[in-house]
């Protein structure tokens, strides 16, 4: 989304038939993605040539899964198949998060995936242009709205459904159970909520909605430890206190397994009060943002 090419609304058809179909909050929606969190593209309407169904991208065998466990390399050295699958997973639902969790809470719409495409694009990193590649997300109007059953919401609904048979053919292919992989799902979609709230000033939204989902008995998403934590550090430069909520995994993405690898700040291997202080010092050192 952040290069031009992932906020095309369609390279195939006029802005007056993508406006039909989508209410016009949902442009806006679309070029706040483009510039708050340009890691995962989107664009309107119904899949070009050049994008996969999602059952298509994701099947057995197919390039865009082999495509996507290879990129996991570039994160880590000596990666084997079943970290290369716990980075994937959570790599992509964070990404799919981030584009339906900012339609819902930014302007109430639903929306489903009609095609997928895996591309290349340029991250910043430090200040340095980096070679990267994220997920292209096309986004059609839903269908057919799901009523919430069990108490799970329409959302929450869309999002298993979708996750469903990626969860299967990474644990086929690469051996990681399917609870691992949910509950890594459950972390990107946490944390997708708490970005998103912070970026529309309501942050106490991004976290109920998400804590609505993952706190809901008999939800494929659900977990005990998965929490927001609220860390108050002082900052030693000027004496300020500065505060900030941080989502705490309840998953692991095994990134500690690989070659000179570590623990994530927020990882659930570690003890509290260690990951108390390394988000401290986080927040030191980032000056409270």
């Amino acid at each position: 989304m952040g290069d031009g090419d992932g906020m095309r609304l369609n390279d195939h058809r006029p802005t007056t038939e993508i406006a039909a179909a989508f209410p016009p909050q949902a442009l806006a929606v679309a070029d706040h993605l483009r510039t708050q969190f340009p890691e995962a593209a989107v664009s309107l309407g119904p899949a070009a040539s050049d994008f996969s169904p999602p059952g298509d991208f994701w099947a057995a065998g197919s390039a865009g899964l082999e495509a996507g466990l290879a990129y996991q390399d570039f994160f880590g050295a000596r990666m084997t198949d079943r970290i290369r699958a716990a980075h994937l997973i959570a790599f992509y639902s964070r990404q799919l998060s981030v584009v339906l969790g900012a339609f819902h809470l930014g302007a109430g719409l639903r929306t489903e995936v009609a095609g997928i495409r895996f591309e290349d694009w340029t991250r910043l990193h430090r200040g340095v242009e980096v070679a990267a590649k994220r997920y292209h997300f096309r986004l059609q109007p839903v269908a057919v709205e799901r009523r919430g059953g069990g108490g799970a919401s329409a959302l929450e609904q869309a999002f298993i459904a979708h996750l469903a048979p990626v969860i299967a053919v990474l644990k086929k292919r690469a051996g990681l159970f399917s609870g691992a992989q949910w509950r890594l799902a459950a972390d990107s979609l946490a944390g997708a909520f708490l970005e998103i709230g912070r970026a529309i000033d309501d942050e106490a939204r991004g976290m109920a909605e998400a804590l609505a989902i993952v706190k809901r008995p008999g939800s494929r998403l659900y977990s005990d430890e998965l929490c927001y934590e609220e860390i108050v550090a002082i900052d030693p430069q000027g004496g300020e206190q500065l505060s900030r909520q941080y989502r705490i995994r309840c998953g692991c993405c095994l990134y500690f397994r690989t070659e000179g690898g570590s623990f994530c700040d927020t990882c659930v291997l570690l003890e509290p009060e260690d990951r108390r202080a390394r988000l401290a010092a986080h927040l030191m050192q980032n000056g409270g943002t």
